[in-house]
């Protein structure tokens, strides 16, 4: 909440930069991603900064991941320097001075060092000034030194942002400048970066929540939903009832969050559906619906319960409650009903571009993206910082990670429109509304369309 208080504030204060003629950016909106549909969060909602924990509805998508390193090495990291292609992004030679700021700590921050380390190694010509700002204060100073022709050629950080960024033209598209990079990834993680058709931020890695399960609570894991709601009732479920963690069954259900011209999409006959089997389900002998995510990984942790929806920011966590081997994901689960399959947003963890970034240190500042998502550096992420790659060259050797990818091939795009930050609070309140019996499910889905709409005006 108060870095969604924090987001607004700045984009306060680059309406007054603009009105006054001391930046050239235009007005900032609210972001999307919480990594989705036509809007976009000022941070993520249920992915905390440190070891991700969500313990209440969110406002926005979760904004890191997991500063703890996993347990086992995801994968076996070969030599960096071998993944460059010919041509510019592989010229050693290469002269420039770059600056790079992000606000990860932990596990990542040791994790990109060591890559910054390799990447001087194979461009010793290249220096890169790295500067860690704390992760509440980042979009801050980016926007203020970035609006004045300042700042650093890379930002590392989450995609709500893009939204903001975008419309105050601080950050550069990769379409033209980094499609050789984009072609090597994931397309849907490339996707979910998408905004007025153009893709504004590199990403390095993806994230989503998907169905963690105990095995040796839990043999085999649920297909389903109704698997999933029966296998509760002898070991247990925690079904997280904020709206980015329950989002997924929105859309399995056929719901959307806008429609084509980004009015609320809660009015469709899916969200009501979506509402009432929520309602089924908190009260399905041993299902936890909770907001609270802090309660339902402890009922998870403490074997209380043996299946569990998070994300990838967990599994430190949960290793060192139940051990690695403990642990699998059960992705994706069908819906009976629709046959269609739980399709949470897909989030991402970005490197942007900035727009004040030209010539050498461009051509530099895209080296060094490309460097980031090379498969070596995507598999020392992976091992070290608990990443979900988005290089479809990696090759991983780790059931959760393996898990998060195919869940990621299932999921929905995180809008990264500005009307994104008009949903969360509505969205919330229609699910709880529902699932406590205050209101039925079609009036709590046109009570918060309608606020939707006229918070957007329209």
């Amino acid at each position: 909440m108060k870095r969604l208080m924090l987001f607004f504030a700045i984009i306060s204060a680059l309406f007054v930069l603009t009105a006054c003629g001391a930046a050239t950016a235009t007005p900032a909106t609210p972001p999307p991603q919480a990594a989705a549909p036509t809007t976009a969060p000022t941070v993520a909602p249920a992915k905390p900064t440190e070891v991700p924990k969500p313990t209440t509805a969110p406002t926005a998508a979760p904004t890191t991941a997991p500063t703890t390193a996993p347990t086992t090495a995801a994968a076996k990291p070969t030599t960096a320097a071998t993944a460059m292609p010919a041509g510019t992004m592989g010229n050693a030679n290469l002269k420039a001075k770059i600056a790079l700021w992000h606000g990860w700590t932990g596990a990542e921050q040791e994790t990109l060092q060591a890559t910054l380390a390799d990447f001087q190694k194979a461009y010793p010509n290249v220096t890169v000034e790295v500067l860690a700002v704390p992760f509440d204060q980042l979009q801050n100073k980016f926007t203020t030194e970035a609006s004045t022709g300042g700042g650093p050629d890379l930002l590392v950080d989450p995609k709500d942002w893009i939204g903001g960024l975008v419309q105050a033209k601080l950050i550069a598209p990769l379409d033209d400048v980094g499609k050789d990079i984009l072609a090597q990834l994931n397309p849907a993680a490339a996707n979910a970066n998408k905004f007025q058709n153009k893709i504004w931020g590199l990403p390095e890695s993806t994230e989503s929540i998907a169905l963690w399960y105990n095995t040796a609570m839990l043999k085999t894991p649920p297909a389903t939903d109704t698997e999933m709601l029966q296998m509760a009732g002898t070991c247990g479920l925690g079904l997280n009832t904020g709206f980015y963690q329950a989002v997924g069954f929105l859309y399995a259900f056929g719901g959307s969050v806008f429609t084509s011209d980004l009015k609320s999409g809660f009015t469709a006959p899916g969200v009501a559906d979506f509402l009432s089997w929520m309602k089924i389900a908190k009260e399905t002998k041993g299902v936890i619906a909770d907001a609270d995510g802090g309660k339902l990984d402890a009922a998870f942790k403490d074997g209380k319960i043996c299946m569990i929806f998070n994300g990838p920011w967990a599994t430190g966590d949960y290793a060192k409650a139940l051990g690695k081997d403990k642990l699998g994901i059960a992705a994706p689960i069908k819906i009976a009903k629709t046959g269609k399959t739980f399709a949470p947003f897909l989030g991402t963890k970005n490197v942007f571009l900035s727009t004040n970034s030209k010539g050498d240190n461009q051509k530099a500042a895209l080296a060094f993206m490309n460097f980031i998502v090379s498969p070596a550096e995507q598999a020392n992420f992976a091992a070290k910082a608990g990443h979900i790659p988005t290089n479809n060259s990696v090759k991983i050797d780790d059931p959760i990670i393996n898990g998060f990818i195919t869940q990621s091939k299932s999921s929905s795009y995180f809008p990264n429109e500005p009307e994104m930050g008009a949903v969360w609070g509505p969205a919330g309140d229609m699910i709880i509304k529902a699932i406590e019996g205050k209101s039925a499910p079609d009036a709590a889905a046109t009570e918060a369309a309608t606020l939707i709409d006229k918070a957007n005006k329209r």
